[in-house]
């Protein structure tokens, strides 16, 4: 919750290690969430440049992309985060998100409880998952992801839009 103190240790570490993409792609995470793409974007070809493997970095690409609507160019990033790391939840879940968005509802939604199951403690992961069911017409199931992401993050305010969408 103290992003800026997150975003000036991250800078300072990019600053101290300039060879550390880790670092540098963390700065661009952290602009990114500001909103402030250009800084975001700049931090982010630094980051990759170093470490064009890093599953984040390459996920977080995806991110950027789907933002400004190039699809198929996120879904390629999201699509290199996964074999780069197939253990982070952020990958499937932007696949996922690409994948429903591209008229793919069946493969989104098996990629977003990829990324559920991964990250089991994430409320964004079981937010987005019980979006997904209720796209699905199963609000069992979605009424139980979006439950869960309740019980795990109350102050996050996805699950509490998309339970207030599924009661609607």
């Amino acid at each position: 919750s103290e992003l800026s103190e997150a975003l000036a240790a991250a800078r300072a570490a990019a600053g101290k290690s300039p060879q550390f993409g880790a670092a540098w792609i963390r700065v661009a995470e952290l602009e990114f969430s500001f909103g402030r793409t250009p800084a975001a974007l700049t931090a982010l070809e630094r980051g990759l440049e170093i470490s064009p493997r890093q599953a984040q970095g390459l996920a977080l690409k995806g991110f950027m992309l789907a933002a400004r609507k190039r699809n198929s160019e996120a879904l390629d990033f999201f699509n290199r985060a996964v074999a780069a790391d197939g253990a982070l939840g952020n990958a499937w879940l932007g696949r996922g998100l690409c994948r429903i968005r591209r008229g793919d509802s069946k493969g989104g939604r098996d990629d977003l409880q990829t990324a559920a199951t991964l990250e089991p403690n994430r409320s964004l992961l079981r937010s987005y998952l019980g979006k997904s069911f209720s796209h699905a017409q199963n609000d069992r199931l979605a009424e139980r992801e979006l439950e869960l992401a309740l019980r795990l993050d109350a102050a996050d305010p996805t699950p509490w839009l998309y339970s207030a969408l599924l009661k609607r």
